[in-house]
């Protein structure tokens, strides 16, 4: 990982990786491979090993920051997606409204987090990979036929099996017999959603079910796989709309009510000094 703040100079720089650059502010004009591109806050840009990008103009301080990965990486995912010939990315970027982009950003914000689990972290790789060398494959390649389908079956009945444990995107693709690369597309494609978010969805889901039962929020989170009562709130708010103590509360609230007196009512009748308390 690399990164540039508020930068107003121009520089020439050489790549020694593969890099995926995600501009978050200012604006500049760079020449690559013959061409003069610029790039502006919200996009990407990318370089390859052993090329040169050479700064022109700075519009505005920019502030960037790169991912960098080795070639055996990008290999391997272009040897996944079926790409013959040199390995390379086929852009020199991608725009703010390109999903390559959408991609690379949330890749970079998970890799920057330390609580993101690495199934997150590692399916926004492949992902982003995936995008970016796939540009133009045709979006059914994603889905790959019965194979695919029955990988995804099988990688969504792993997610659930594992609920609780920490579970790595090449433990899930060697459970479904399918590449990872390959994986992320195709669960995307059948399910909506990329495995981890699916993950979040059904942990959360089962964390609702713990709760009704009557379990603390912190059991619940322990329970279901989170990594603390915290993540299990951030996530329960957002996919349910409101607190796993809200929740709880408000679903325990009747059956704790009829386990004391009404409200208004004396706890008991006063027993008269005389009054027996034997059952004669």
């Amino acid at each position: 990982m690399l990164r540039v703040e508020r930068e107003d100079r121009v520089r020439t720089t050489y790549s020694e990786h593969f890099l995926v650059v995600v501009v978050y502010e200012g604006a500049f004009d760079g020449w690559y491979r013959g061409g003069v591109r610029t790039h502006v806050a919200g996009a990407i840009k990318l370089k390859e090993p052993g090329e040169i990008h050479r700064d022109l103009r700075v519009h505005a301080p920019f502030t960037i920051q790169g991912a960098c990965f080795s070639h055996e990486m990008v290999a391997a995912a272009a040897a996944a997606l079926g790409l013959r010939g040199p390995v390379c990315f086929r852009a020199s970027g991608f725009g703010p409204d390109a999903r390559a982009t959408r991609l690379a950003f949330a890749m970079h914000a998970a890799l920057l987090r330390p609580e993101v689990p690495e199934l997150e972290r590692a399916t926004l790789v492949a992902e982003t990979l995936g995008e970016i060398l796939g540009e133009g494959l045709q979006s059914g390649a994603a889905r790959g036929g019965e194979r695919s389908q029955r990988a995804v079956r099988l990688a969504r009945a792993f997610l659930h099996d594992a609920l609780a444990d920490k579970i790595t995107l090449d433990d899930l693709a060697t459970h479904a017999g399918l590449d990872k690369f390959h994986l992320v597309r195709a669960f995307r494609a059948e399910v909506g959603l990329p495995p981890y978010e699916y993950l979040t969805q059904a942990r959360v889901s089962k964390a609702r079910e713990l709760l009704q039962r009557g379990a603390l929020v912190a059991d619940a989170a322990q329970a279901v796989g989170f990594y603390d009562e915290s993540q299990l709130h951030r996530h329960f708010r957002r996919i349910v709309g409101i607190t796993p103590g809200r929740f709880s509360r408000s679903f325990a609230g009747p059956a704790r009510r009829s386990q004391h007196r009404p409200i208004g009512l004396p706890p008991t009748t006063p027993r008269s000094p005389h009054e027996r308390t034997d059952s004669r």
